[in-house]
């Protein structure tokens, strides 16, 4: 069965992008709205589109790295975090990319696999 990613983004252009790119690779894409995150939890692997969410999730996201509060299977991707909030997400082991590709979804969809 191939591994599940749910992605939380706002904007549709990147939502149909990693649709194709996950069919691409095998794998199954789960497009959902912030109102809809709560479903992410039955996903292997959560990749958030910073750029596109609300300002509270990537604070949320901040206080859970700060917690230690983190799931397995976590990605990131955002042309706007800085080189401190990029090296903590990935101390905490988030996958982090600048913008949406590929490998930002299959090595997630790996880990979220192996947890």
């Amino acid at each position: 069965m191939p591994a599940t990613i749910a992605y939380l983004s706002h904007d549709d252009v990147n939502t149909a992008l990693a649709g194709r790119m996950a069919r691409r690779l095998g794998l199954r894409l789960d497009p959902l709205s912030v109102r809809d995150a709560a479903h992410a939890v039955a996903a292997d692997v959560l990749v958030l589109d910073l750029d596109h969410l609300p300002p509270e999730c990537k604070s949320t996201l901040f206080r859970r790295v700060g917690g230690g509060a983190v799931r397995a299977g976590l990605a990131v991707h955002s042309y706007h975090l800085t080189p401190a909030e990029a090296g903590a997400l990935r101390a905490a082991g988030v996958r982090v990319a600048r913008r949406l590709t590929a490998p930002i979804l299959a090595p997630a969809a790996r880990a979220g696999s192996s947890a």
